[in-house]
């Protein structure tokens, strides 16, 4: 098969074989070694296990393949230039850097802002919620969702962005054998909402090869003295002592999966957040300016931080937490007082965050591994042509 299956090892289970339309056998993953929790050295943050399947989509090569074409094609937006790639960068840990994203380029200098940073896609397939908000709780509606936003601007509404969405993949014969392979559906033959769910379900297969797992920490985690250097040590004792970073970042992705109110945003003199936050999802105001606790694998890739970019290095987040980070009154109670931390404390934590830090994510396509921007460029200038 084409050089897209490569990295089946990453991303196909066996427990994948049923998938409907896709492959009956798959390939064995690679073995991961999982020390016992009890032989860390900080149980409290034991490494990734490998990525969960949805019984109900199961992983199949060619919902792979399918994915891989749908997060590179610009055709799949409103004005024809914008791909999940232009705010997910591929080589720029899937996140683009940028304070606030601006996923069209095409209208000039007075095109719209998105009002969040963007997100590294790192590890979202481990997450319960998504958005900085966690208004979707399937990963599937998730990786849909932006198609309906101003992001790719297919429509404001579910159901018109699924019509569009349906009416142009469904005028590309490419497309309709590939959902066809992936999904044994015809496109052309079921309703808009289902092709648009479908697209999802292959994105979900797509994001789950983007993990950071093995970095240096979990090597030392498991015993390797020599992985990490002092500087790193001294700042996993700070990070799970004194600093209390493990009140909100815990388990395998350094994540407790909750909401919390840094202080990010404190309202004005009105009361008024610039953003609400989780209280935008739930109208509970005790969500008032909370966000999502991100992961911090690869944190030291994925700058700058907090959904309004206010922080724009690890430096600038530790200043900010070390602050007491109370400027708003409805602060996390586990914020709100001066942590202490030194100028060589936080050089030690950042050292630290620095080496969770996982192993490179190779994405491949079907010609080969998209290792560079001119790889990306040839897949799609080679994209389904009509």
């Amino acid at each position: 098969m084409r050089g897209l299956f490569a990295v089946a090892t990453l991303v196909i289970t066996a427990a994948a074989c049923a998938g409907g339309g896709g492959s009956t056998v798959a390939p064995t993953p690679t073995p991961t070694s999982t020390p016992a929790v009890a032989a860390l050295r900080y149980p409290i943050l034991p490494p990734m296990s490998d990525p969960p399947v949805d019984p109900a989509n199961p992983p199949t090569l060619e919902k792979l393949e399918l994915g891989t074409y749908l997060f590179f094609d610009a055709r799949l937006s409103g004005s024809g230039f914008t791909a999940c790639n232009n705010c997910h960068v591929f080589n720029t840990s899937f996140q683009d850097n940028l304070n606030m994203p601006r996923p069209d380029t095409s209208r000039g200098a007075d095109f719209f802002l998105l009002p969040r940073n963007t997100e590294s896609l790192f590890n979202i397939v481990y997450r319960k919620d998504f958005f900085r908000d966690g208004r979707l709780s399937n990963l599937s509606r998730a990786m849909n969702e932006p198609w309906i936003e101003d992001n790719e601007q297919l429509g404001p509404t579910r159901e018109l962005a699924a019509a569009h969405f349906a009416e142009i993949v469904r005028a590309i014969p490419g497309y309709v054998r590939l959902f066809e392979r992936a999904f044994g559906q015809d496109v052309r033959a079921i309703e808009p909402e289902q092709v648009f769910d479908l697209a999802g379900d292959a994105l979900a297969v797509w994001v789950r090869q983007v993990v950071s797992r093995d970095s240096p920490f979990d090597r030392f985690n498991a015993g390797d003295d020599g992985a990490i250097d002092e500087h790193a040590k001294r700042g996993a004792e700070i990070f799970t002592g004194r600093g209390g970073c493990t009140a909100c970042h815990l388990g395998a992705n350094f994540t407790d999966n909750g909401f919390h109110n840094l202080s990010t945003d404190p309202p004005d003199a009105t009361g008024v957040r610039k953003d609400e936050g989780r209280f935008m999802v739930t109208q509970v105001d005790a969500d008032r300016g909370k966000f999502q606790t991100p992961s911090l694998r690869h944190v030291s890739r994925t700058s700058p931080y907090f959904h309004n970019a206010s922080a724009p290095t690890l430096l600038d987040v530790l200043k900010h937490l070390n602050g007491g980070a109370a400027e708003d009154p409805n602060h996390d109670p586990r914020v709100g007082r001066p942590l202490g931390f030194s100028e060589d404390d936080m050089f030690d934590l950042i050292s630290f965050l620095s080496a969770l830090r996982g192993e490179s994510v190779v994405l491949w396509g079907p010609k080969g591994p998209l290792y560079l921007q001119k790889d990306v460029d040839e897949l799609q200038r080679d994209l389904l042509p009509h």
